[in-house]
């Protein structure tokens, strides 16, 4: 009778060895996760109004081997949705401890603000994503030719025949003086008009202006269509022979102005304020910030199946026989 306490002890602490067993620590499914992102600009990249970018991803397995990896990269502008081009890389398996770099290679307009986007897909599925914000600089020759070239801008206007047209039509002329003796050689104007309410681009073109006579100036017109009712940034870049002598950037206000409307009934404009125009932005080499995780699809570990049942059946056991040794102490 003595030993029955004894016995129910026993019993006590083999359910409690079985409850820990049943607690330690199980093994956790492996998942993908991003170490960082480098963004490089390979040098020998002749002037151009073009870079390409080269992104690089460094892939990490945590806890366990994964398989069907799939990396997406993909530039869009700043701030916006709107992508301008991407990538997806199959990568294949990963191993834990070792770190995979992945190279993407991206071409991309100067004079812009891009956010970069770097998403890991895992057999379908998104586990991570986040992104770099990038500014690239002017690298046409612009920059090396303006000067020395013996052309110039006198007047530049932008006209519509018809304000109330949709589409409308808008002129660009130009006024553009030769100061050498001798004509000058074919001259384009490369345009690109950018909606800025909605930030798609509208007019992408390349145009022949012909040529100007030695010691003269001469009058280039150019007419686009646009939807009326937008606000539009017109991009212009004049090059003689292939060799840019001069770029410009303007607005142009085609949008309505919003209507305050009174208790009277009356509608009224409200006043506008002349917006001061922001300094420009970028410098000599690429701007490339800091890689920011956005967001993660890393799975979390459940406890291993069964553990809930052994539990109980453990807590059962030690409180049966501690009852059973009270009983006979009696």
């Amino acid at each position: 009778m003595r030993k029955l306490p004894g016995a129910a002890a026993v019993f006590v602490l083999l359910s409690l060895v079985l409850v820990a067993g049943c607690t330690s620590p199980q093994s956790q499914a492996g998942y993908v996760t991003i170490r960082g992102v480098d963004i490089s600009i390979p040098d020998g990249q002749p002037p151009s109004n073009v870079t390409r970018v080269v992104v690089a991803p460094y892939l990490d397995a945590v806890y366990a081997a994964v398989e069907g990896i799939d990396l997406q990269v993909t530039a869009k502008e700043a701030g916006t949705d709107i992508v301008v081009t991407g990538k997806v890389v199959p990568v294949g398996n990963l191993t834990p401890g070792k770190t995979t770099k992945e190279e993407v290679a991206l071409v991309l307009e100067n004079g812009r603000r891009y956010d970069i986007w770097v998403t890991v897909w895992q057999e379908g599925r998104m586990r991570e994503s986040g992104s770099v914000d990038v500014f690239l600089p002017d690298r046409t020759v612009a920059g090396r030719r303006l000067a020395y070239s013996l052309l110039s801008i006198t007047a530049l206007d932008v006209m519509t025949p018809d304000l109330e047209a949709d589409p409308i039509t808008l002129d660009i002329i130009t006024g553009i003086t030769n100061r050498d003796h001798t004509s000058s050689g074919d001259l384009t104007m490369d345009i690109r008009v950018v909606n800025l309410q909605t930030g798609l681009t509208a007019v992408r073109e390349s145009r022949s202006l012909g040529t100007v006579a030695g010691d003269a100036a001469a009058e280039k017109r150019v007419s686009i269509r646009v939807p009326n009712g937008y606000d539009y940034e017109i991009s212009l870049r004049l090059a003689e022979g292939g060799a840019a002598f001069a770029t410009s950037t303007g607005r142009v206000t085609l949008a309505p102005p919003p209507q305050v409307v009174l208790d009277s009934g009356k509608a009224q404009s409200p006043v506008s304020l002349p917006v001061p125009t922001p300094a420009p932005t970028g410098g000599p080499s690429a701007q490339v910030g800091q890689f920011k995780v956005q967001s993660s699809g890393a799975p979390i570990p459940s406890p291993t199946p069964g553990f809930g049942a052994a539990l109980a059946a453990a807590g059962i056991l030690g409180a049966g026989f501690a009852a059973l040794g009270r009983r006979r102490r009696r």
